[in-house]
């Protein structure tokens, strides 16, 4: 097995990883390895990144345990390695980024990123990882491997040790992926009568608390925690394309919607660190998903609000309300559809796989600023911006809050950005701030409502009742407006300017 050099020691030790357990996964993974080796052609080097893999599989399991995969995904990429070059480094975080119940290549950035060839790779030492993890789930190192043969029908895997059956078990449930991967199934069997049903409890230990993510100082290049932000809102919006596709929930689309926002965000906010020439094409990108979405999310937004207000208006306009759902229903599926055709096109394919090369290649990137070179004059612009807004008293229609309400999403954004930085520190500021937005928004879904409905070709019931539904809307718009001035007072206060400075300070 691979000796560790001072670099991966130090990486285990710093993350608490269990050393003996990992140790056995990487035995066992390389074992499965050689005997596959017989048969397929690895490319060189393979075998040093299935090793590395396997034993910082667990890395993220110190600091976000439900999603340790991503932050060991995160941790691998960070720091450097001197047995691998960067394709290899990448390969490890992909691998690593898959060490979770499903996996969705489609959904990872690192994999995105990846070669076609590399894809495959990845995909096969993950399935190998996948079941070789499984042989260790007892934490126990006591199963061993006593034979493995290749051949039709497919692969057979003999086990033996106290603890084999339970251990087969987990890892036949993990062996999702290999069939997928090397075309043939997996079959696990149990050598010899175990001496023992079940494993054993894990010895408890006292509980250590959580370590930081290491983006978290201060000190912390703007560029990295760049990358690593970008990382985690392409994986979500991934995830969320998977499921506007299936359309079983409506408010997938206001998830996407959301996430576009802040990937236009974040991408500004990097724009001093960012490599311009590659940051252009994927703002243009963003900007045509985002569209597409607010397309889909405005209708969506209205026809809950027009069922909503159904019970409140005559009886006598039920019918007429019935036509404009109708019409609007039309309207969001060929709007749906568009988003659709946009997820299937060319373009966006390549927005993605340059995006994910955007967020993996550090080339072009500044390193030197860092966060907190940074962090505190960017809040406090943003802040200032915002309250540039109030000339006298706070905007409550038109042009003026619209403008309020985006400069109040570029703060929250702001403080999102530089969130780990602050902990739980950062919450009051950002509640209140929220607040304000859903008054805001309440004004804005007026307006939005007004302009979609005037465009509709109504018949004279439809029209009574579009008369009739808008008369309601402006009695609601009167009353956030009513609300907004106390919001904005809290945001303008002088309590929240301090706390604002507190956080800035504590950089």
């Amino acid at each position: 097995m691979l000796d560790p050099g001072t670099a991966l020691a130090d990486l285990l030790s710093t993350y608490r990883v269990n050393v003996p357990h990992v140790c056995a996964v990487a035995e066992h993974a390389l074992t499965l390895f050689d005997t596959l080796a017989e048969h397929i052609p690895w490319p060189d080097r393979s075998r040093r990144v299935l090793e590395y893999a396997a034993l910082l599989h667990d890395v993220g399991l110190s600091s976000d345990p439900p999603n340790h995969h991503v932050a060991g995904r995160d941790i691998v990429l960070h720091h450097h390695l001197p047995d691998l070059n960067p394709s290899e480094r990448g390969l490890v975080a992909c691998i690593v980024a898959f060490h979770r119940k499903r996996v969705r290549p489609q959904q990872e950035p690192t994999f995105l990123s990846l070669s076609k060839k590399q894809r495959q790779l990845a995909l096969q030492l993950a399935a190998i990882l996948r079941v070789a993890d499984g042989l260790d789930a007892s934490h126990t190192q006591s199963t061993r491997i006593v034979g493995f043969e290749c051949g039709a029908p497919g692969y057979h895997l003999e086990l033996a040790g106290p603890y084999a059956a339970s251990d087969a078990a987990r890892a036949g449930t993990k062996a999702d992926l290999w069939l997928r991967s090397f075309g043939l199934p997996l079959e696990l069997n149990v050598a010899a009568a175990t001496d023992v049903e079940a494993p054993p409890e894990l010895n408890a230990t006292e509980e250590l608390p959580l370590l930081p993510p290491w983006y978290a100082a201060s000190t912390t290049s703007l560029a990295e925690l760049g990358r690593v932000l970008l990382r985690r809102h392409l994986r979500r919006l991934l995830a969320t394309e998977r499921a506007i596709r299936a359309d079983r929930d409506h408010e997938e689309i206001h998830v996407l919607r959301v996430t576009s926002r802040r990937l236009r965000a974040t991408l500004h906010l990097l724009a001093p660190v960012a490599p311009a020439k590659h940051l252009r094409p994927i703002q243009k990108g963003i900007r045509r998903l985002a569209r597409a979405a607010g397309a889909v999310r405005d209708r969506d937004v209205l026809l809950v609000h027009l069922a909503q207000s159904r019970a409140e208006l005559p009886t006598e306009l039920h019918a007429g309300m019935d036509d404009l759902v109708a019409t609007i229903t039309e309207e969001r599926m060929a709007a749906y559809q568009r988003l659709i055709t946009l997820f299937d096109s060319r373009d966006y394919i390549q927005f993605k796989q340059r995006f994910a090369h955007l967020m993996h290649d550090p080339a072009g990137w500044n390193e030197q600023p860092q966060v907190r070179d940074l962090a505190g004059s960017t809040i406090w612009r943003h802040y200032e911006a915002l309250r540039s807004h109030d000339q006298g008293a706070v905007p409550l229609d038109g042009p003026p809050m619209h403008a309020l309400r985006i400069d109040a999403k570029k703060l929250r954004y702001v403080l999102e950005l530089f969130a780990a930085s602050f902990s739980e520190r950062a919450e009051p500021v950002v509640a209140q701030l929220a607040n304000l937005q859903d008054d805001l928004g309440l004004l804005n879904d007026t307006i939005v409502a007004q302009t979609i409905l005037e465009r509709v070709a109504s018949s004279p019931e439809s029209q009574a009742a579009r008369a009739a539904y808008l008369a309601l809307r402006a009695e609601q718009h009167a009353v956030a407006q009513t609300n907004l001035p106390a919001r904005w007072a809290k945001i303008t206060s002088a309590t929240y300017r301090r706390r604002l400075m507190e956080l800035i300070v504590r950089l």
